[in-house]
This record gives C-alpha cells, structure tokens and sequence, in this order.
C-alpha cells in the first residue's frame, strides 16, 4: 500500500475533527442526562410497587458506561490528530507498513493495518 497523499491525510483530519464534534456533543449530552437522572432521582417520591433505586442504578450505570466508551474513543482521535501533526499517521503501530486508506476512511483512528488488526 502506498502512503497517504497530502490530499487524503487533509481529507482524513477533516473527518477525525468531524468525529471529534461529533463526539464532544455526545459526551456533553450524556453528561447532562446523567446529572438529569440524579436530579429526578432524588425528586421521585418512594414507589412501594417497584424499585427505582435499581431502575436509576441501571440507568446510571448504562449513561456512564457510553461516557467511558466516548471519553476513549476522543483520545484516540487525539491520538490520530497528533499523528498527523507529527507524520506518522497512516503507519501501522505494530509493523509499520501503511494502514491503507480504505482501513482508515472506514476507521479514521485506526492504528494498526488489516493484518496486525486481525492478529491481535
């Protein structure tokens, strides 16, 4: 696979700043439903025919793993944008051979090549 042209690097930074948005929306959504959960919880009066306490455990639980999972999905956009910055995007982190475009418009933060990715 050939490296990355200027024009496919630019295209791909546009895309990770896009996904970054994107990103920083969710997480600053989840947020606000998270501490909109704690406020109803402990507005709700008791319920003596089902238990919210579990209800709001789960959901709590649910809204904070999401922000877990954005919260490393933004680093390793970051990771991905610093990579450009310091031309290294684009080479695999294990072989160093090029990840390949394709991979990386499908996976824009992608670190490894279709190989490596499959070996573990």
């Amino acid at each position: 696979m050939a490296p990355l042209t200027d024009t496919e690097r630019s295209g791909l930074r546009d895309q990770l700043l896009d996904e970054r948005v994107r990103m920083e929306r969710q997480l600053a959504s989840l947020e606000r439903n998270f501490a909109e959960l704690v406020e109803s919880a402990d507005l709700q009066p008791p319920d003596d025919e089902h238990d919210p306490d579990a209800t709001t455990a789960y959901d709590r639980a649910q809204i904070t793993s999401l922000a877990t999972a954005t919260r490393a999905q933004l680093v390793n956009v970051d990771r991905a944008l610093a990579a450009i910055e310091d031309g290294l995007y684009g080479a695999c982190e294990r072989c160093g051979r090029s990840i390949g475009v394709a991979r990386l418009q499908a996976l824009p933060a992608a670190t490894r090549c279709v190989t490596c990715a499959a070996t573990g």
